[in-house]
């Protein structure tokens, strides 16, 4: 009688972490490289200059990726006047590369963020930022096909106004 309770006892063990792993993994956040992906193709390794002023911010959240720490700022996320601390702000005229674009689908919410990761340098300050941008909005809600739209950007002259079906992660 104690060997099959015993033998219970680990079967109940092992299936609860199997569960626990199943949940774990499925709820991992998950990432595609869009590089290649209209519009993002048309900005990819090309020198962009910008139309406005933009701000490096610090990052207030946890940057998207460990190599690019600081935030682009050009009205479109936190907000020009947002209060958060300004490392650089940077001129309309000013060079900047894209180096390359990402989709992120969170980990609990399931929402799906297109970032921008790119480099700038500051005359000012004589320092080059590392730095990411998030730029489009995902339309889910209601859609039989989901699909992308995006905003003006500070390199644009106008918004694009088509709507890209981009395959998210």
């Amino acid at each position: 009688m104690k060997k099959i309770i015993l033998g219970c006892s680990i079967l109940l063990i092992l299936g609860f972490s199997l569960i626990c792993l199943i949940f774990y993994t499925l709820t991992l956040p998950k990432y595609r490289n869009s590089s290649k992906d209209k519009p993002f193709s048309a900005v990819i390794n090309k020198k962009l200059i910008t139309k406005r002023l933009i701000l490096i911010i610090k990052n207030p959240d946890i940057p998207a990726s460990e190599k690019y720490t600081y935030h682009l700022e050009d009205g479109n996320g936190y907000g020009m006047d947002s209060g958060l601390e300004i490392a650089a702000k940077i001129p309309i005229g000013t060079e900047v590369m894209i180096d390359k674009a990402e989709l992120h689908t969170g980990r609990v919410s399931g929402t799906t963020s297109s970032y921008l990761f790119g480099t700038i340098y500051s005359k000012k300050n004589q320092k080059e930022y590392a730095f990411e941008y998030s730029w489009g909005d995902y339309h889910t809600l209601y859609e039989d096909e989901p699909y992308w739209t995006f905003k003006l950007a500070f390199w644009q002259n106008k918004a694009l106004t088509e709507k890209y079906f981009i395959k998210v992660p």
